[in-house]
């Protein structure tokens, strides 16, 4: 007999054992028919939509297999035992890709990029040619590279380090950026701006649409540690437009290293030239006075601040120290990993900006010769291309020609280009005109080439 008990006619139709067909539908034009060993058909409106065989599922062309949106942590489509790890939906138009409950990559309407999607040079802290250790630096001076310290109408006085303990290892890196208070202020006058701070070349944010409808939203992700719980501030300031935008996140534990992460809505008003110049700056506030601080938080406003209502004093005590890891701004609404990237290419992308040589070892000059008129000139080739002619700061060098045993002497710019440099130097004693030279530089002195923001 074809079947046990009553057959919902609704539902059954008709049921063919020997034909091996289910029939759905009153009209028997949707079945799931087994006419081929191991196949199974489904069968829509009298076409053939969907075939399943050994391991394998097959829409037929024109179906459509139709998935809920999920969500980053519960991606749709994933593999079994790895629930957190596949592809989701986060919004119409839009496919997010996602590993370990974190979205890696976002495809469409609001795309998150692979690549160089960080557009923060050394946001890991991990190059330092000036050095590692920064005693009270003045306004506007670099530490690390391509990250700054700024102090204004403030007695406070601290160190920049290059830290390497270990503060942020859960996180992923064995290096920070470490601000260790040491002379403490108190009272914050109202024009009181204390801050870490980077900026980022204009030309390379020109896919961001700012200015227009399709201004593209931003991303900031960061790990930090606060010598004290509550609100803190971080500040982006689009400079060629002079606007600004300041948010607040909250540090739940003092001492503590923790993960945040801020989105800052594309500014559909604003205005970066495609240009060499600084497009944008990233503020870390340490203190600011009231005149200095908005108290508008979230949304895009006028002029230049540094911080907002609420922010704490981080320098008010000597033993306070400020640690800031792993820096990242990309395109975007969601943060993803921290993109790290080999230290030849973060190297590289520093000395877009600024080069220090320290060693004889490390720098000669090409094509030396004397001349009477010229004194001794020669050239120098610059590691990479750099943002604009270089500002030359010259050490000591030793120069020898076939008849004299070295003499030394400090080089001057003769002409500076973003590729090379040519140097010259005044006649010294002991040299024979026409000669060429070896012009090397001295042990213990240093070259440098700046071509900062």
């Amino acid at each position: 007999m074809p079947y046990i008990g009553t057959a919902p006619s609704s539902e059954l139709a008709n049921l063919d054992i020997n034909g091996q067909k289910l029939v759905l539908d009153a009209d028997a034009d949707t079945s799931i028919t087994a006419d081929t060993d191991d196949t199974i058909d489904i069968e829509i409106a009298g076409a053939d939509d969907f075939k399943i065989t050994a391991n394998t599922f097959t829409a037929a062309t024109g179906s459509i297999v139709a998935l809920p949106d999920g969500a980053v942590a519960t991606p749709t489509l994933t593999n079994t035992g790895d629930l957190n790890t596949g592809v989701y939906f986060p919004a119409a138009d839009t496919v997010g890709i996602t590993a370990g409950g974190t979205e890696q990559f976002r495809f469409g309407s609001n795309p998150i990029p692979g690549g160089s999607k960080n557009l923060v040079v050394n946001g890991n802290f991990t190059v330092s040619q000036r050095g590692t250790s920064f005693a009270d630096p003045a306004n506007n001076a670099y530490t690390m590279d391509r990250w700054t310290g700024f102090r204004d109408s403030t007695s406070a006085a601290y160190t920049v380090t290059q830290d390497t303990s270990g503060v942020f290892a859960a996180f992923g890196t064995d290096t920070a950026l470490k601000v260790d208070v040491t002379t403490a202020d108190t009272s914050i006058a109202s024009d009181m701006r204390c801050n870490i701070e980077t900026r980022l070349e204009a030309q390379n944010l020109q896919h961001l649409n700012w200015g227009n409808a399709a201004a593209k939203d931003l991303t900031l992700s960061f790990c930090f540690r606060s010598p004290k719980s509550g609100t803190h501030v971080v500040v982006l300031y689009a400079q060629d437009g002079t606007r600004h935008q300041a948010q607040t996140f909250t540090v739940a534990s003092a001492d503590t290293a923790e993960y945040f992460s801020l989105t800052f809505a594309g500014d559909t008003g604003g205005t970066i030239n495609n240009d060499t110049g600084a497009g944008m700056f990233v503020y870390f506030p340490l203190c600011v006075g009231s005149s200095e601080a908005d108290g508008t938080i979230g949304s895009w406003a006028a002029g230049q601040k540094y911080s907002a209502s609420g922010a704490q004093n981080l320098l008010d005590d000597a033993a306070n120290n400020i640690y800031i890891g792993l820096v990242q701004l990309e395109v975007g609404s969601v943060a993803t990993d921290f993109a790290h990237e080999d230290i030849g290419t973060t190297i590289a992308k520093c000395q877009r900006y600024y080069v220090k040589w320290t060693t004889a070892g490390e720098v000669s000059l090409s094509g030396a010769c004397r001349g009477t008129s010229t004194g001794l000139v020669g050239g120098l080739d610059l590691p990479v291309t750099m943002r604009s002619a270089p500002t030359m700061t010259w050490g000591t060098f030793n120069t020898i020609d076939s008849s004299a045993s070295g003499v030394d002497g400090t080089l001057s710019t003769n002409v500076a280009g973003t590729r090379s440099v040519s140097a010259a130097v005044g006649s010294g004693s002991g040299y024979t005109d026409g000669n060429g030279l070896y012009c090397e530089l001295k042990s213990g002195q240093t070259l440098q080439a700046s071509a900062e923001l």
